[in-house]
């Protein structure tokens, strides 16, 4: 029988040596694309009837939805590592497509690469800069000027830092693939569902799971982002970063989402704006492609933090 520690700490490296090298899975083969698919082709049905009406579909859709993507993943994972773990040609294919479904809940290194892109593009083709900026966000991107899709880009990186790789990580680390795939369909949902317009009804219960799944993992990014301002610029930086994290946390609208914003506001120096709606740190200066790279600097700091928590969480599980 193989360690069943070293079967997980496999599948978490070739997960992340997966993104760092493919980048995401086909379209046609990506469980998050295909959540997507899903949500939109039944999305026009929930809006019909009372306000209870919405709520009820929607709670429908959300909970088929994260038990279509979860319920198969934890029969897998227990019966793949039973049959599997005594034969090591069973095995190895075991940890790649353990390790495929893990890549595709998180993204770290493609996350990068929009970044810089759009940010390259805001300096060359300010049109093209907008069209790719639906990549990193959902807002109106018609009318924004350099400034505020660079301010795009930073307030991204800082959310999906913890989006995309606080949360599905460490509910890897806790509840193995499928936890992390379930946090991935949680999220999906919240993204497309959970606003407060014709939405606000039929996408209440995914708002309000992707605020209880995200909660305690956007509070244990605060610190490896605060030591990430450091490393990166220095203590004035982190100190920036932890007032405006207290005075201005609360300006996002949102349980978790204003927590990153403010701590990158005031880490990079700037203010992070979403036009007519509101804006987050008291810092003065402009926001450039040198802002961009410490945000993602940061990002990439955390992410090396994270993935040595999730070996620590898993040595603990492994001890139980």
């Amino acid at each position: 029988m193989f360690s069943w520690l070293l079967v997980q700490i496999s599948i978490l490296f070739l997960a992340l040596a997966l993104d760092m090298f493919l980048g995401e899975p086909p379209a046609a083969a990506h469980p998050v694309v295909w959540m997507g698919r899903i949500v939109t082709i039944l999305e026009p049905g929930l809006y019909g009837g009372t306000d209870n009406a919405q709520r009820f579909k929607g709670a429908a859709l959300a909970l088929g939805l994260i038990a279509t993507f979860t319920a198969p993943v934890v029969l897998f994972e227990w019966l793949g590592y039973q049959i599997a773990s005594g034969n090591v040609g069973l095995l190895l294919c075991y940890v790649g497509l353990s390790a495929y479904l893990l890549k595709a809940s998180f993204t770290i290194f493609t996350l990068k690469k929009e970044a810089v892109e759009v940010t390259d593009l805001a300096y060359t083709d300010i049109g093209a800069a907008r069209l790719h900026l639906r990549a990193l966000v959902s807002r109106e991107r018609l009318h924004l000027d350099r400034e505020s899709i660079l301010s795009s880009v930073c307030e991204s990186v800082g959310e999906n830092t913890v989006d995309s790789i606080v949360s599905p990580l460490l509910f890897f680390a806790v509840f193995g693939v499928a936890g992390a795939l379930c946090y991935r369909a949680v999220n999906t949902l919240d993204s497309m569902l959970g606003y407060k317009d014709h939405r606000r009804h039929a996408g209440l219960l995914s708002a309000r799971l992707d605020d209880i799944f995200n909660y305690l993992p956007t509070r244990l990014a605060i610190v490896p982002m605060l030591l990430g301002f450091r490393i990166v610029s220095g203590k004035s930086a982190c100190d920036d970063a932890w007032n405006v994290l207290k005075t201005d946390r609360h300006k996002k609208p949102a349980v978790n989402s204003g927590i990153p914003v403010a701590l990158f506001a005031g880490g990079l120096g700037v203010r992070l704006t979403k036009p007519s709606s509101y804006e987050i740190g008291d810092g003065v200066d402009n926001i450039t492609k040198a802002t961009v790279n410490r945000a993602l600097s940061v990002m990439l700091i955390t992410s090396m933090f994270t993935v040595s928590l999730a070996v620590l969480l898993l040595y603990a599980r492994a001890l139980t």
